[in-house]
């Protein structure tokens, strides 16, 4: 059966509280008469995690459906009746599942509804219009905006009068706007922008059903770099984005040769574009910082595997794999091959190895660093002086009024801001230390190294510094360790971050967050110890006002023993599970295993093995033990962490720097 709904608009609540329970609503329509139908199920903290809206005739012929108006959101239907009549619409969960909780509100009619909104970027101190886009919104759904300052403005809306999924917003810059002109579907008729600008557009073919594609020409010199972007969906817009760069012929323009000099393939399980963990045949010949070519996906290898149930881990950005070279990171099935390559010019005379050599082109569907998800950003350097032009389309072929994007040419401006992770809860005990992340934020392919320097620690604490963010690399781990005298009511509003680094022939300086106040915790269940060897045991260190760290020398190339030693408090025996946090690129701790850095249940120490790769040049590094309970080392801040060890990576006598 099903409950009849005498007149719209109407809102009703229910709850799909049985497994494979429909709702089922019998409504009038007219003909050519636009209904909307929205489901509300995340936005009421519904526990029905798939839900299903269809629109049916009074024969339970489904008409349309809608899992959701955009990837990951409640279902949403905008449909006019073909005949003047009653129809059904029918709530479901596709998984059948049903519970109390499983609730849901139904609104449908004729309803002004905000599905999206143009343009998606204005001009600073510009007076500038924003059209709305949706259902029964009128030929005035239109509201001026003059932003005052750069960032991110709200429009205004009406929500007494209209409803929408997102609050409208825009973003604000101080690049020069201008909005696309219709036919540029073809090469031949793009539309000549300036560098420096931003373009308001929209993909929405003229025929229905059939893929739009927006061309913009430009004018570059030879030499010249140039960051080209799209703002779509991380504003709400449903495109997917892919920035392709033509020459004035409508050709590609290359941008790189990759020689493959090793081959390999995905020997375990396939992975998806965020798994930075792969593991790959005949690792042994591979090394790190290396390029690995998948399918057109380029990623760069990060640690080599560390025992019998581990893989090799590739850059990652925020727990995303990177790639490089502006090519997307995508899915990689199980037996798929992959090579080692060498990034060569374009007409380089390559000796022939029997292995592929790869043309990249310059070209982007998902920006490479993970930043922006699933819009597109590529850096193009202008081959010769002369006119090229910006292809975009939708990956997948789709368009329509909602797919609006704005695209920016604009000049690259490298630089970097940091930012102190700190746990929540910032307490530490007395004799104890507590793991945090100095975080790098790299703008514009800045990638060198960051030098941070920790200043104005009170007395009774002490704090890992200096510390460095190696190039490439976008965080560092430090430990926070109070002393048997540390004071709770000390003051941490002294304490100073700052991050330094040459970029071009400026020193930049920035500054991270603040401590805040740490609290002092009461005893732990143990205190870890990160120790070098003395004659087969732990070198114990003494927790003095100097609170100096021990050392311990690695050479490139070999390995060296060190103890994770605990002092248990009483009546816990437990099993520990550790790690080691901030070991300079290149170093690893060897052969731990299936199980990793364990500590035994009712054991006080163990040995641990680090090995250092040929190439990683000498330094200083303070590194400490973690517990193991971080899915990566970036997410480290609030772990209980060991007194720094000061690691030094030296060269033999006599051996020259490589």
């Amino acid at each position: 059966g099903h409950l009849k709904v005498e007149t719209l608009p109407a809102s009703r609540w229910g709850t799909l509280s049985q497994t494979g329970q429909q709702d089922v609503y019998q409504f009038n329509a007219q003909a050519g008469e636009e209904l909307v139908f929205d489901l509300a199920v995340q936005q009421v903290g519904s526990a029905a995690k798939s839900p299903r809206l269809e629109i049916l005739d009074t024969a339970f012929n489904v008409l349309t459906l809608s899992r959701s108006l955009d990837a990951g959101s409640d279902p949403f239907i905008a449909w006019k009746a073909p005949r003047t009549g009653d129809y059904l619409v029918r709530v479901s969960n596709t998984t059948l599942d049903g519970s109390a909780d499983h609730h849901y509100r139904l609104t449908f009619g004729a309803l002004p509804y905000v599905t999206g909104w143009q343009p998606l970027s204005v001009q600073v101190g510009v007076a500038s219009t924003v059209r709305f886009i949706g259902h029964h919104l009128g030929e005035d759904a239109v509201v001026q905006v003059k932003p005052e300052k750069i960032g991110t403005l709200p429009v205004p809306i009406d929500l007494r009068e209209v409803r929408q999924r997102v609050m409208p917003s825009v973003r604000v810059t101080a690049l020069p706007h201008s909005e696309e002109k219709e036919a540029n579907h073809e090469f031949s008729s793009a539309q000549v922008i300036p560098v420096q600008s931003v373009v308001s557009a929209r993909l929405q073919s003229p025929t229905s059903g059939t893929a739009d594609f927006d061309h913009f020409a430009f004018e570059a010199t030879q030499g010249q770099t140039w960051i080209i972007e799209t703002l779509a969906a991380q504003a709400g817009s449903p495109a997917d984005t892919k920035i392709e760069i033509l020459n004035a012929q409508g050709q590609p323009v290359p941008r790189q040769l990759m020689q493959a000099v090793r081959d390999s393939y995905n020997n375990f399980r396939s992975v998806d574009a965020n798994n930075p963990d792969i593991r790959l045949q005949n690792w042994e010949e591979m090394e790190l910082n290396e390029y690995v070519f998948f399918n057109g996906d380029i990623m760069k290898t990060f640690r080599m595997p560390r025992g019998p149930d581990s893989g090799f881990l590739f850059y990652a950005t925020g727990g995303k794999r990177r790639s490089y070279f502006d090519t997307s990171a995508t899915s990689h099935a199980l037996d798929e091959a992959c090579y080692t390559v060498i990034p060569q010019p374009l007409g380089a005379a390559l000796v022939p190895n029997g292995l592929p050599v790869f043309t990249l082109n310059y070209t982007n569907d998902d920006e490479g660093s993970r930043k922006l998800g699933r819009d597109s950003q590529l850096t193009f350097t202008a081959p010769q002086t002369g006119r090229y032009l910006v292809r975009v389309s939708d990956t997948r072929g789709w368009s329509g009024e909602r797919f609006v994007y704005a695209l920016t040419i604009r000049q690259p401006e490298p630089d970097f801001t940091l930012a102190l992770d700190l746990d929540g809860k910032a307490e530490v005990a007395p004799g104890s230390s507590l793991g945090f992340s100095i975080k790098a934020d790299r703008k514009d392919g800045y990638e060198g190294p960051i030098s941070v320097d920790i200043a104005q620690v009170p007395v009774g604490f002490s704090v890992s510094s200096p510390l460095v963010i190696e190039a490439g690399h976008d965080f560092a781990t430090g430990s926070l360790h109070a002393l048997a005298g540390a004071k709770s009511e000390a003051d941490w509003s002294k304490a100073t971050i700052q991050g330094s680094a040459l970029i071009g022939e400026q020193k930049v300086t920035r500054m991270a967050g603040s401590f805040g106040k740490i609290r002092l915790a009461a005893a732990p269940k143990f205190v870890v110890h990160l120790e070098p060897d003395l004659e087969g045991k732990p070198q114990r260190r003494e927790d003095t006002q100097e609170a100096k760290p021990l050392e311990l020398t690695l050479v490139p190339g070999q390995t060296v023993k060190a103890w994770i030693r605990v002092d248990r408090a009483e009546k816990f025996d437990d099993l520990i599970n550790f790690d080691v946090h901030n070991l300079p690129h290149g170093v690893i701790i060897d052969d731990i295993g299936l199980n990793g850095v364990q500590v035994r249940a009712k054991e006080n120490e163990r040995p641990i093995f680090l090995r250092c790769s040929k190439w990683v040049q000498e330094q200083d590094r303070l590194c400490h033990a973690a517990t193991a309970s971080a899915r990566t080392e970036q997410d480290s801040a609030g772990l209980q962490t060991s007194f720094p060890i000061l690691l030094k990576i030296r060269k033999p006598a006599g051996v020259a720097a490589r």
